[in-house]
């Protein structure tokens, strides 16, 4: 704050202020240092998901660390724009990798920020899929031993096909209906069953609603594909 106060007064000045003129041999105006901008203002959000994502994928940096980061970007990518830039700061790829870490933590916040990313976002639902998102997610929800990530790959999962065809089209390619199954049979968590079976029973609902658009709906072979399972 300091050097902003002094910035001002050295530049503030203009020719149409009272103010002395300049001398000829008077020290030139001086440029303000961009740390006290970012430090008064705040760093752009792009700057900072970049940040959180660096921190996140570093083997270097604390676990804890790389936990408060995936969280932040969580809370960054709540901002729609901020969850539609992820395609173009070219974190998917990076974000997608994380769910294969060795680390517990790392594997839930990476698919809690795909979820909260895609979630009510077309674009970033598209962007997502475009990175093999949707099936990669669905892969942990297969075989991931710790059933606090395969719930969150779950929540991630809900969020890139809810309302999304292009995101369910690939979900049924890769057997999701079957994956889901396996989730209602296997001996996780309650909370896991229960999630799963909300979202069958949301596919269902949207595949019936007709006053939605129908190229937001599924087809109404899914009831029937769920029915069967």
């Amino acid at each position: 704050m300091d050097s902003l106060l002094k910035w001002a007064i050295l530049n503030g000045a203009t020719a149409g202020e009272d103010a002395p003129a300049r001398s000829a041999d008077a020290p030139a105006p001086q440029k303000l240092d961009p740390a006290v901008i970012d430090a008064i203002l705040g760093k752009p959000a792009s700057v900072q998901m970049a940040e959180c994502m660096d921190a996140a994928e570093s083997s270097e940096t604390p676990l804890e660390a790389r936990e408060i980061a995936l969280d932040d970007l969580e809370m960054l990518v709540e901002n729609i724009d901020n969850a539609s830039n992820v395609a173009p700061l070219g974190l998917w790829p990076r974000l997608i990798g994380l769910y294969g870490s060795g680390e517990r933590s790392i594997r839930i916040g990476a698919l809690w920020v795909s979820g909260t990313a895609v979630q009510h976002n077309p674009k970033a639902q598209a962007a997502f899929s475009s990175h093999g998102g949707v099936t990669a997610a669905l892969g942990v929800l297969r075989g991931d031993g710790d059933c606090a990530v395969r719930t969150k790959a779950l929540y991630c999962v809900s969020s890139a096909i809810r309302a999304n065809v292009q995101g369910l089209t690939e979900f049924i390619a890769h057997d999701g209906l079957a994956v889901l199954r396996g989730a209602l049979e296997s001996g996780g968590s309650h909370a896991l069953r229960q999630k799963t079976f909300f979202l069958l029973r949301s596919l269902i609902d949207e595949a019936l609603d007709t006053e939605s658009p129908e190229e937001l709906r599924p087809g109404m072979s899914l009831p029937n594909a769920v029915a069967e399972l």
